[in-house]
């Protein structure tokens, strides 16, 4: 397992080394992602003839791509980050290229103007939807997770269906884990008692953020109603012109001013 492993790690590599190899990319930044939905946002505020994009499927990937060619094409390697739980554990990254989203994730980021700007049905069945109300909704399976990545308890949450009872949820986790897990709710409400007063949008998954949206928007019409294209739809309404509003447009600013490149497409 181990081998397979490290094959994949050297093949992300070995991807972004030929992406810097070929005479397309000469002068470009190559910059990482996790997956595609932030390659879709992501492409709305960069500049195409300046930015080559990699989505490597996985934050951890990023390290092992950073640490294997960090200082071999000079300043042209740049990684976007989920911020996941790294603010709440005061988690910090030893790579000046690295850059984290504002919020939890990149769809938790977003998700608030994004809803603003729906247009026709979209927007007649998000009418009125509280952001504030899901942080609170999701608040005890987000602490799960918070949990459960803070305790490395490898509880898997994959193709899980969100479900707001606690019990319930945490019952189909750990059907779905293959390991033995030896902790219980009890330790759960123990962590939660004393990591109280986040910020929720720090704390909730962007994933589980539109799961709470899409089932408000699918309830308010009684036609048929997509999951997917929703999703894309919402991603898509993103306004590029909110990005100059974040941290994560400063800080890759920040970075162009260090490294001598233009990348961002807004100002």
């Amino acid at each position: 397992m181990r081998d397979a492993s490290e094959a994949v790690e050297d093949a992300k590599v070995a991807d972004v080394k030929s992406l810097f190899d070929t005479h397309v990319n000469d002068g470009k930044v190559i910059l990482v992602v996790e997956g595609s939905d932030d390659k879709e946002v992501y492409e709305k505020v960069m500049d195409a003839t300046a930015v080559c994009f990699y989505p490597d499927g996985n934050c951890e990937k990023h390290f092992v791509i950073l640490n294997a060619l960090n200082g071999r094409y000079g300043n042209r390697l740049l990684a976007i980050k989920d911020a996941d739980f790294d603010r709440l554990n005061g988690k910090r990254h030893p790579y000046s290229n690295l850059v984290l989203t504002d919020t939890h994730d990149m769809e938790g980021m977003i998700v608030g103007a994004s809803l603003s700007e729906l247009q026709g049905e979209d927007a007649d069945r998000c009418q009125g939807i509280d952001l504030d109300v899901i942080y609170s909704e999701l608040e005890d399976i987000s602490y799960l997770k918070w949990f459960n990545h803070t305790n490395h308890c490898g509880i898997n949450f994959s193709n899980v269906t969100l479900d707001l009872d606690l019990n319930a949820y945490f019952s189909a986790c750990v059907a779905n884990t293959d390991n033995v897990v030896r902790v219980t709710l009890a330790d759960l409400f123990a962590f939660k008692a004393v990591h109280q007063g986040v910020s929720g949008k720090e704390l909730c998954n962007g994933h589980d953020i539109f799961e709470r949206v899409f089932v408000r928007a699918h309830a308010a019409k009684v036609s048929n109603f997509a999951k997917r294209p929703f999703f894309r739809r919402l991603r898509r309404a993103y306004p590029k012109e909110m990005f100059v509003d974040t941290a994560l447009y400063r800080e890759i600013r920040a970075w162009e001013a260090v490294n001598g490149y233009t990348v961002l497409a807004v100002a």
